[in-house]
């Protein structure tokens, strides 16, 4: 006779152990506000902003999930054959996570080159990690991919450039579910049975 004991114990751990949970987290952006770059050059101009979001997620504890934080505008004014100095202006972008705001800190840099175009230096937007108590561990990292270099032509306006995306990880927490009295009553009552008919036939 087919020992179906092991079978019907690891459906009872199964039931009493579950999965990992995926936990709700919300979070929001503060974007900046326009930049305006060379404005002690009178003929270049060169502007950028970048507009928060708000988003809700499901993070499975230990497992990345890729999202889009921010949205980036860009636009030039005139060019001037001559100039060709690249300036750079600070940057600070906060994020909140249930409460708690921390803050993108870095530099910017923006260039005009030849062929009356300007270019948007890449920028690198450091991680941030949020304490979120019973919740976990938060990690967000920037993804370097949509932050890198672009070039516009002269007298180009100020529209959305791209998206900026980053991971968001969770970290030290496991959910595990607790079965319902009776789906683990019903299922002790089966592995008894399994087990008695067992002795029975042995």
């Amino acid at each position: 006779m087919t020992n179906r004991f092991p079978a019907a114990a690891a459906l009872a751990f199964g039931l009493c152990a579950g999965a990992a949970q995926a936990a709700p987290i919300s979070f929001s952006t503060t974007g900046s506000p326009v930049h305006t770059y060379f404005q002690s050059v009178p003929a270049v101009s060169a502007t950028v902003q970048f507009v928060g979001l708000s988003a809700a997620l499901e993070l499975t504890p230990d497992v990345g999930q890729q999202t889009r934080f921010f949205t980036f505008f860009a636009g030039t004014g005139p060019a001037d054959p001559g100039m060709t100095g690249i300036e750079y202006q600070p940057h600070s972008l906060g994020l909140t996570v249930l409460g708690i705001t921390k803050y993108f800190e870095f530099d910017l840099g923006v260039q005009e080159i030849a062929n009356d175009q300007y270019q948007i230096h890449a920028f690198d937007m450091p991680s941030l990690t949020f304490d979120l108590g019973a919740t976990g561990t938060l990690t967000v990292t920037p993804k370097a991919f949509y932050t890198q270099a672009v070039q516009l032509r002269a007298d180009t306006p100020a529209y959305h450039l791209r998206d900026l995306y980053a991971t968001f990880q969770l970290t030290g927490t496991t959910v595990t579910p607790v079965p319902e009295p009776d789906a683990l009553a019903l299922t002790m009552l089966a592995v008894g049975a399994l087990w008695l008919s067992r002795r029975r036939c042995g």
